[in-house]
């Protein structure tokens, strides 16, 4: 990436940081793009999906028990 480049990334990426008003809002904008950032990476490797498909089998996998994990101190 040229110096230009880069400065427009932080630029954009600052931007995005302050439409949220605390870390919290911005947590969760970001848990919020990761389905699409999971269709594009399936159509990168050339696995097509549609986000709708992609965020129907995410919630199908919610409603499946998860084992209880514990971690040693």
């Amino acid at each position: 990436m040229t110096k230009t480049e880069i400065k427009k990334a932080q630029q954009n990426l600052e931007k995005w940081r302050k439409g949220h008003e605390d870390i919290n809002a911005l947590r969760k904008a970001y848990r919020e793009s990761i389905p699409e950032q999971v269709r594009a990476s399936m159509a990168f490797e050339g696995e097509h999906i549609s986000l709708k498909m992609l965020k129907e089998y995410l919630k199908s996998l919610k409603s499946i028990p998860q084992p209880h994990v514990t971690h040693d101190t």
